[in-house]
């Protein structure tokens, strides 16, 4: 089935053409953040109308393993943070250790394991950590603010625009010194549950606040070059 309405992809900035839907440049509108982020058990029982942006097929698929990869790796921090919905994270990564690629990603993780740091410190007993590739995590977490970024504004923002990502789990602390911005402009979401944020524009660049399954928040600054 062809499409006759134009769209511009938000993750290359090119006009999408009426295509075939098998095409690989045809529209593919991609949820912001991704579907998977809602567990089915979620997504089952609440009337969720997710945001979606438009992109290019391909350029939505060059992300999906990296997604995967970001939904699996950081599922501890998840179980730590936020145990209720780290349950329902663990039953959702069990169903879904059924498709051909998550045991893959699986074992990709534990396959980092280590009882000892990276400075040469052996961990108690019992104690191990993994070796997480942060740079496939932050390049979701920049796609994910470039698509509030376009949603928000109507305009494309270019990977290289993104200056800037942090990431903090001690969110007690994280709060409490953007309290005073939060209350002015509080985190929100369709399902808060599992994602929220906050944005903020400045004159020469934007600052967002992603808020991931109740448990670390990823702080984005990104150039606006209007």
């Amino acid at each position: 089935m062809n499409t006759n309405k134009h769209h511009l992809c938000y993750l290359c900035g090119q006009t999408i053409e009426p295509k075939l839907r098998n095409d690989p440049m045809a529209l593919s509108m991609d949820h912001v953040p991704p579907r998977q982020f809602y567990p089915k058990q979620i997504r089952r029982t609440e009337n969720l109308n997710l945001n979606i942006a438009p992109s290019h097929k391909r350029c939505n698929e060059a992300y999906k393993n990296d997604e995967e990869y970001f939904y699996h790796s950081l599922y501890p921090i998840i179980a730590k943070n936020n145990p209720q919905l780290g349950n329902l994270v663990a039953q959702d990564i069990q169903r879904r250790s059924l498709k051909q690629q998550t045991p893959a990603i699986i074992q990709r993780i534990l396959s980092t394991k280590s009882t000892v740091t990276k400075g040469g410190i052996h961990l108690p007993n019992g104690l191990s950590q993994f070796a997480l590739d942060g740079k496939r995590i932050e390049r979701v977490a920049a796609k994910i603010a470039r698509g509030i970024l376009f949603l928000s504004t109507e305009r494309y923002f270019e990977e290289q625009q993104i200056i800037r990502i942090d990431f903090y789990d001690d969110l007690n602390n994280f709060l409490k010194t953007y309290k005073p911005a939060l209350q002015l402009n509080p985190l929100a979401g369709v399902y808060s549950r599992a994602f929220a944020h906050s944005h903020f524009s400045y004159k020469d660049f934007r600052l967002l606040l992603m808020f991931f399954w109740g448990a670390f928040i990823f702080q984005v600054i990104a150039k606006d070059t209007k």
